[in-house]
């Protein structure tokens, strides 16, 4: 791949996709397509093609990978842990035709590498020990995670087929992100996952600040910069088939995340903790070592810089949550 390769990533008004055409427009690449779906991004470039289409339809599928090199397929349809608790279908059906449907699209208009953007709900349950990519082959993932789990394991199964079993290949390339935040993430409180939804309750000077549980479920939180870094590496560099986890190596609770925001902007607001509400997984720690091994990866946001960089980007953008 290289600078002038037709690039297309999906999902172009969301966290991954609107932070990812930034940096490949600041790196020089010049082919660039976006696909949107009912969102516009918020800050548009005149270098870059916006295709619009529904990828729940076949036909729509293949258009828009037509005469691509590069798909980073980093559309879904996503919600909080509300819906995945009450409406886990939410998580599956559209998603399955969507997955279905792209990577079809692509292998039937021979793009060369198709990148896809997986979940670490994929993994089962071990405690405190870091997951690692071969792992989810032995164990279910998490009771909560099982609709969601299953439909990203299917979506990588396929994707090794279209790489391995088929008799003109496509290189895929699976990607398991850790929780990934920064600007151009959903701070809609009832859409929102509990790093910007933290964000957004300090920016907000709630008061007190509601916490739901005790705050001590852990996560490995990874700014969204490092990420789409280490995305273009994998676009320019992994020329074979293969899985990695793209996380920071460090865990952090929600109450430690929650205490870092309001010592970044002086808050002294009290914490309210809520019971009854909807909880996830208690404990998920990600083992990254394999891409800084194969591609020289590392991530260089700071947890204190990244939620600062956060913070104040939705107080600049706060309107359009507040609708």
């Amino acid at each position: 791949m290289n600078k002038n390769s037709r690039i297309l990533i999906t999902g172009g008004s969301g966290l991954v996709g609107q932070n990812l055409t930034n940096k490949l427009v600041d790196e020089g690449y010049t082919n660039i397509r976006v696909h949107l779906h009912t969102r516009k991004p918020r800050s548009p470039h005149s270098s870059v093609e916006y295709v619009s289409g529904n990828l729940r339809e076949y036909n729509d599928c293949l258009t828009v990978t037509k005469d691509c090199d590069v798909v980073i397929h980093a559309a879904a349809s996503t919600s909080n842990a509300v819906d995945t608790v009450l409406d886990p279908l939410a998580h599956v059906t559209p998603n399955v035709a969507m997955n279905n449907f792209l990577i079809d699209g692509a292998y039937r208009n021979n793009v060369k590498k198709y990148i896809f953007i997986s979940s670490n709900t994929v993994y089962p349950p071990k405690g405190d020990e870091p997951v690692r990519e071969t792992d989810f082959l032995f164990d279910e993932p998490y009771p909560v995670y099982f609709p969601v789990g299953w439909m990203k394991r299917y979506a990588e199964v396929q994707c090794e087929l279209y790489s391995k079993y088929l008799p003109n290949k496509m290189l895929t390339v699976v990607i398991r992100p850790a929780n990934l935040y920064g600007p151009h993430d959903k701070f809609d409180f009832d859409k929102c996952h509990v790093t910007p939804a933290t964000i957004r309750k300090v920016a907000d000077n709630l008061n007190p600040i509601p916490v739901w549980g005790d705050g001590s479920e852990l996560r490995d939180l990874l700014y969204i910069d490092d990420f789409v870094e280490a995305l273009q590496l994998v676009i320019e560099k992994q020329e074979t088939h293969d899985t990695f986890n793209i996380g920071s190596n460090t865990v952090y609770s929600v109450k430690e995340v929650l205490d870092k925001m309001k010592a970044i902007v002086n808050n002294t607001n009290p914490i309210e903790y809520v019971s009854g509400k909807p909880s996830m997984i208690p404990v998920r720690k990600i083992d990254s070592t394999k891409i800084m091994a194969a591609l020289g990866w590392a991530p260089k946001v700071s947890i204190e810089e990244g939620l600062k960089r956060t913070h104040d980007w939705y107080l600049e953008n706060k309107a359009e949550f507040n609708k």
